[in-house]
């Protein structure tokens, strides 16, 4: 399958090379109303983190298991090898998948702060269009469509954290740094 609606990974499979959609939009393109609404329900409620995993199991011709189980199975378990971006990039997932037989569950939200998690923030999609105030969400919608999927969780990541809780974080670290360096200064002039 080949697309030029938005990036693309070019897929070893079944002694060849086949170009498939790696972003929301590509696989939208490609899918026209065939399982439109299932893959739009899946990937909002994906956390940023497996949404890779989400767009490649639908960008992936149909017959692709059929045809080379073996790297089907290589690629739905994380091991990326072979698979390149339009550029001619190595892809990578930046996580491997859940280990459903396991009962792994990803979290929708991310966890930060001080003290440690003490601040929660959305890691869905869903998520993220709830927390954003209209005005940011046709730009979150265009960024977040057109990001190859291997890049969605910064992506996700950026637009889920709110940057007035980066900005009082920051402000409380460099707080704290000041205080260390004033005790510090303090400690070498007693010595």
């Amino acid at each position: 399958m080949t697309t030029r609606n938005g990036p693309v990974w070019s897929v070893p499979l079944d002694g060849g090379r086949i170009e498939i959609p790696s972003s929301i939009e590509g696989v939208r393109a490609a899918l026209e109303t065939r399982g439109l609404a299932e893959f739009d329900a899946e990937i909002a409620r994906t956390p940023a983190k497996h949404l890779v995993y989400v767009i490649l199991g639908w960008a992936l011709p149909p017959d692709a298991e059929e045809a080379d189980p073996e790297a089907v199975g290589r690629l739905k378990s994380g091991d990326f090898s072979g698979v390149l971006d339009e550029n001619g990039e190595v892809v990578a997932p930046t996580h491997p998948p859940l280990d459903e037989a396991a009962g792994e569950v990803a979290p929708a939200v991310w966890s930060t702060g001080f003290p440690v998690g003490s601040k929660t923030f959305p890691a869905t999609i869903e998520g993220i269009r709830a927390a954003l105030d209209t005005e940011r969400l046709p730009e979150f919608e265009a960024e977040i469509t057109g990001t190859p999927g291997h890049e969605l969780t910064y992506a996700a990541l950026r637009w889920g954290y709110p940057p007035e809780e980066l900005a009082e974080e920051d402000a409380l670290i460099a707080d704290l740094k000041a205080a260390e360096k004033r005790s510090s200064d303090q400690g070498a002039e007693g010595a």
